[in-house]
């Protein structure tokens, strides 16, 4: 049993999937290519697997016996310790960067550890990884440690990262603006315990010059 598969197992844990339908292009290339992503490089067995068919991008918990089947763009995966939600992973298939996947999946992140009833959320981060630092400071995660060579691939520092008490009226106005500003921008997306409020019109989008920040997290997948 891999290291992701014993946390599926774990009474305090959470893992959801962003998934979407299979275009047709992609069912042409067959199985192989459901195993060809670095997403799946973890546990190809299990992430072949981690898929559903729907009409876009949505998030879904993940739990055995029934995994979802179909293409998965991504998946994060928490801990809940005491009064803290630690995001142990988030993967992120190379070909859905930079689509807002990577932030809607933190955005779930924090959702759920909120309806936990956590305090904050901490995770970590390769030292090197400034896209992905930079949105979690966009989340209001601040350093706040170091662990030496922490990776085992190549022995790079992971940045350790909390955000203030998730709880706090502070913290939530900032949280609520954030997750309006992606729905304007990427759409609402239906996640679990959470839908569009019936009075949510998207905003007008501005075209960026360029792309937008790789928002891949803790693990290079």
């Amino acid at each position: 049993m891999t290291r992701l598969q014993r946390d599926l197992n774990r009474q305090n844990g959470l893992y959801l999937a962003a998934t979407r339908r299979w275009w047709a292009e992609e069912q042409e290339l067959g199985p192989s290519y459901a195993l060809a992503t670095k997403a799946e490089k973890e546990d190809e067995r299990f992430t072949a697997r981690l898929k559903r068919n729907v009409d876009r991008y949505v998030l879904d918990r993940v739990a055995r016996p029934s995994l979802p089947s179909g293409y998965i763009a991504g998946f994060v995966g928490l801990w809940f310790v005491l009064d803290e939600a630690h995001v142990v992973t988030i993967g992120l298939r190379e070909s859905d960067r930079r689509k807002g996947i990577g932030e809607l999946l933190l955005i779930s992140a924090i959702e759920q550890a909120v309806e936990n009833d956590s305090r904050v959320v901490t995770l970590e981060v390769r030292e090197s990884n400034e896209p992905a630092i930079e949105l979690y400071r966009k989340y209001v995660f601040q350093d706040v440690g170091l662990r030496r060579r922490y990776y085992s691939d190549n022995g790079e520092n992971a940045v350790i990262m909390t955000t203030p008490p998730i709880q706090s009226d502070d913290y939530q106005s900032q949280f609520t603006t954030l997750v309006e500003q992606h729905a304007d921008k990427w759409g609402w997306v239906s996640r679990p315990g959470f839908s569009a409020p019936e009075d949510w019109e998207p905003g007008e989008i501005e075209e960026s010059p360029g792309a937008a920040p790789d928002d891949s997290a803790k693990p290079e997948l």
